[in-house]
């Protein structure tokens, strides 16, 4: 991930949306929202047991956990790596790794954040938002409504009465706003935090194994394990849908003599997830109902959250409120839109130069969380590194080490002060010194990047021709 050619203007709050399937952090870097690539809100494990973020883990997607959003705060306890987990402390391992990636982006640390939530969250699931913000060492400054967040995220480019139906993985809200020259005003709401893509997901599963139990005579319903299997190709076929008529669930192997194929169209599909459409039609009506307003006031429909690439879900808001297909706003991503209106929203914070949090064993927690995650990917060798010759170069740290500080600030000279033309490994070589400095990278990479940095002074100056 390259960092913004104008580091010094990027907001050191951020914006984090926590969704079921995926989680996106925004940052504001001066003059707009940058949304980084999206994290699947998946925990697993590596083959050496160290915890890994949003990636598939080597033990196979039945070890990993997911879906921690619509557990959060429920008192459930997860069994994962041979040991129990509460729901916090899940949902902190990715909040420590998006904060990883903000960090990375931004070139230094991050302690603050605006996070969204489902509208439809009780303050049992808030509180343990924040608490597990506080295992990643952030400081939560807003819990942004879900729905305020995508109303957020659209803008005011047109000012009028807006319905947003926000379908994730597994929640689903529906609003009602006014947007003005004042901002967003949300008029009514409704929602079900346990409406969402998992349901469809578990209604193609149902299917497989009707099918399979069909055409094989066995019924695989009560293995765990096969139902997990079937669940994961059943996601991934729903997407399919999207833009295919027919797909066909592969399903090889699920026992020593069953293996099946499984097709399915996308009017079947369709007609699955009919009643959770309507459904969420009918928390759209309560929405409006609570905001006084008909369905002739509403102009557009914002759509936020993955699910709303569905087909039949946008004909059938089309033809719900009378509105033709352009107003059912397709020319947003819906699944970077509550992330944009959080880093939005996250402008008008001051970030702070510490965490804050006091609570007792928040500390702990946290060096205990972050000792069972692998590493992040290493940064590429200097040498690979391309500089932009265009970004301006920081001063070295107040915190650098005092064995590098002569050659980092004679570095900055040469840099800052002559032609940078020849000076390219140079500038790579000091860049990644002062990032690794503000992160607070460990004293033995820190002596590794200082060295490779002396390195690189010495031959510039000896190509100069100049004496030390």
């Amino acid at each position: 991930m390259t960092e913004s050619a104008d580091a010094p203007s990027l907001h050191r709050v951020i914006g984090i949306d926590i969704g079921t399937t995926s989680c996106t952090v925004a940052v504001w870097d001066g003059s707009r929202v940058v949304v980084l690539p999206p994290t699947p809100s998946v925990v697993g494990q590596n083959k050496a047991g160290q915890v890994v973020v949003g990636q598939i883990p080597a033990a196979g997607r039945e070890s990993a956990v997911a879906g921690i959003k619509r557990v959060l705060g429920s008192g459930e306890q997860i069994r994962f790596r041979g040991r129990t987990y509460r729901t916090r402390e899940i949902c902190a391992f990715l909040l420590i790794e998006l904060k990883r990636q903000a960090e990375a982006y931004v070139g230094g640390p991050v302690y603050d954040a605006v996070i969204t939530v489902p509208s439809s969250a009780g303050e049992t699931q808030r509180r343990a938002l924040r608490e597990a913000a506080g295992l990643a060492q952030l400081n939560v400054r807003r819990l942004l409504d879900d729905t305020v967040a995508a109303a957020a995220g659209f803008g005011a480019d047109r000012p009028g009465t807006y319905a947003i139906y926000d379908l994730g993985g597994g929640t689903f809200d529906a609003a009602i706003v006014r947007i003005g020259p004042g901002g967003v005003e949300v008029l009514g709401t409704a929602g079900d935090p346990r409406l969402g893509g998992d349901d469809f997901d578990d209604r193609i599963a149902e299917f497989a194994l009707r099918q399979i139990r069909e055409r094989h005579h066995v019924d695989l319903s009560r293995d765990a394990h096969i139902r997990r299997r079937i669940r994961w190709e059943a996601e991934i076929r729903k997407r399919e849908l999207s833009v295919a008529d027919s797909v066909t669930l592969d399903l090889p192997v699920l026992t020593a003599t069953v293996s099946a194929s499984v097709p399915l169209s996308r009017r079947g599909f369709e007609a699955m997830i009919e009643p959770d459409v309507d459904r969420s039609l009918d928390y759209l009506g309560a929405a409006m109902l609570a905001a006084g307003v008909g369905r002739a006031a509403i102009e557009q429909v914002l759509l936020s959250g993955g699910s709303t690439r569905i087909p039949l879900i946008r004909q059938r808001l089309a033809r719900y409120f009378g509105l033709t297909p352009t107003d059912i706003r397709t020319d947003l991503d819906p699944e970077e839109l509550n992330a944009r209106g959080a880093g939005l929203i996250a402008r008008d914070f001051e970030s702070a130069p510490l965490f804050e949090g006091m609570a007792a064993g928040l500390l702990s927690g946290n060096l205990r969380l972050r000792a069972e995650m692998a590493d992040p990917a290493p940064e590429p060798p200097i040498s690979e590194q391309v500089p932009d010759p265009a970004a301006p170069i920081p001063e070295p740290p107040a915190e650098t080490p005092a064995d590098f500080r002569r050659v980092a600030e004679r570095s900055h000279d040469v840099l800052s002060t002559g032609p940078n033309h020849g000076h390219d490994a140079l500038r790579s070589a000091y860049l990644g010194f002062v990032r690794a400095v503000q992160a607070a990278d460990a004293d033995a990479r820190l002596a590794e990047l200082g060295e490779a940095l002396t390195a690189e002074f010495a031959r510039t100056d000896d190509a100069a021709g100049t004496c030390p």
